[in-house]
């Protein structure tokens, strides 16, 4: 078969502010398969990440791509499916707001298909498509050339459930990026999250609220033109794959919105207020009234109260912000070169 690179691999082992949880000493909360570790985790040690197959682990793969490394291993299990193309990875692109196929130079990407117990997978790797980094409304950026992306696409199902995962990467620009790009970065990403559960009032850091807010609005009949080429998958995908997905959304729109309320009934200082509704899942971001502003430890215990797990993690190229609560766990991947949230994986 074609040799391949192997998926990329999550490193916890940062400095302090890299290494992280939202804030020095936050317990993880406890939900189904994810124990909680058990001991604080100070803002100098490497925070103990627990992957999809809900052991401890340094490598933070959805499992998909952890079954891909696994095979990798042996020489065995993994087909190359020449006669497949990958554009059905075209639809989860359009998700986040990428275009796909552009430029005399796209290619669609080479397919491979691996089993697992149970359960069957598809994976598209290097696809090539020209795009201008989805812009925030609203928010001047000098980010907005065209550019070529590379994309990874896995999808598949076992037991448990259907996953998926979209990952975009810049063609080129991460040797240049500076010594200190990943304490930037997540640093960008916790006031990211500040902002999407109401507790800031910087609408510079609008990005992240507005790509789950288009996310969570997916419906299940949006997603008609989502078809695989592999029969199992396929099968799975328009029979109970498409209702679990649409499941986690829900849940997880329904838990970010009660984080946005209680964050405006428990500390904006003009008292209870109504959230503005949305047009879309989220309630419409509002100025919070509050001297001091609340921050980290705040947010935690807006997120304990809700049983929803949210934890940054560097990775080699990007910062994963993985959200987890009792039935899924949904990342978002914030890419330094692109300047943008960029890719998403979602697994029940």
């Amino acid at each position: 078969m074609k040799q391949r690179s192997a998926p990329r691999r999550a490193t916890l082992a940062f400095l302090g502010g890299c290494a992280g949880v939202l804030a020095a000493g936050m317990a993880l909360v406890s939900m189904a398969g994810l124990s909680t570790p058990g001991r604080q985790v100070s803002s100098h040690s490497a925070l103990p990440v627990y992957n999809a197959l809900g052991a401890e682990s340094s490598n933070v793969q959805f499992w998909p791509w952890q079954l891909l490394e696994d095979l990798d291993g042996t020489g065995n299990g993994i087909d190359y499916w020449p006669e497949a193309s990958g554009g059905f990875s075209a639809p989860w692109l359009n998700l986040f707001g990428w275009g796909w196929g552009q430029g005399d130079n796209a290619n669609p990407g080479q397919v491979y298909i691996a089993g697992t117990a149970g359960g069957s997978c598809l994976y598209v790797r290097n696809v090539r498509f020209l795009d201008t980094p989805p812009q925030i409304s609203g928010v001047a950026s000098t980010n907005n050339e065209q550019r070529y992306m590379m994309a990874e696409f896995a999808a598949g199902y076992r037991s448990s459930g259907f996953a998926v995962s979209c990952l975009v990467y810049a063609a080129e620009g991460y040797k240049d990026l500076p010594d200190d790009w990943q304490e930037t970065a997540v640093q960008r990403c916790r006031e990211e999250l500040l902002y999407l559960f109401n507790l800031s009032n910087d609408d510079q850091r609008v990005q992240l609220y507005q790509r789950l807010n288009s996310m969570l609005t997916i419906d299940p009949w949006q997603l008609e033109n989502a078809s695989f080429p592999l029969e199992p998958v396929e099968n799975n995908w328009q029979g109970a794959g498409r209702e679990q997905l649409n499941g986690m959304f829900n849940q997880l729109r329904g838990r970010v919105r009660s984080a946005q309320y209680n964050s405006v009934v428990l500390y904006s200082s003009e008292g209870w207020q109504e959230p503005g509704d949305s047009w879309g899942a989220l309630y419409n971001h509002q100025p919070l009234y509050a001297d001091p502003m609340p921050g980290e430890v705040e947010m935690a215990r807006v997120l304990a109260d809700l049983e929803l797990d949210v934890q940054i993690v560097p990775l080699e190229k990007q910062v994963m912000i993985l959200f987890g609560w009792y039935d899924g766990n949904l990342a978002i991947y914030y890419d330094p070169v692109l300047e943008c949230f960029s890719g998403y994986a979602l697994q029940q």
